[in-house]
């Protein structure tokens, strides 16, 4: 019988599995294209600055963009890197937290769509890493 840290793995696998969604991750303009499957969702933060605060616990809650990134895909992730979902949707990777069972979640910025549409013009998308993302 496996033991709980086993089990949660395989449970991660599982819930990685039901959400993940194609992206295409890019650590600069002129790097290679690394196609990849990742979780994004909205999560309720407290703010660090006044984490120890709750008196006024309804203004400290921010919802912060973050993905979850495959380790065996992806073995590192950087900071200030692309992913991108879609012509119209893509996010600047920030902070990550450490690996969590072959997981690494990133805080994620939202990329303009006239940022957007500068990098997707200098880059070739041409490539079955691209099909799918790019229409």
């Amino acid at each position: 019988m496996a033991g709980w840290r086993e089990q949660k793995r395989k449970s991660l696998g599982h819930v990685h599995a039901t959400f993940e969604l194609s992206a295409v991750y890019l650590t600069h303009a002129a790097g290679t294209p690394v196609r990849v499957t990742v979780r994004l969702h909205k999560a309720q933060v407290a703010s660090q600055n006044q984490g120890d605060d709750f008196r006024n616990g309804a203004t400290v809650l921010d919802l912060t963009n973050r993905i979850v990134f495959q380790l065996s895909q992806l073995p590192k992730v950087h900071n200030k890197a692309f992913v991108i979902f879609g012509n119209s949707e893509a996010y600047l990777t920030g902070p990550s937290q450490p690996e969590r069972e072959g997981y690494v979640r990133s805080e994620v910025s939202e990329v303009s769509q006239a940022d957007l549409s500068d990098l997707l013009a200098g880059l070739d998308t041409s490539g079955p890493i691209w099909e799918g993302i790019i229409s």
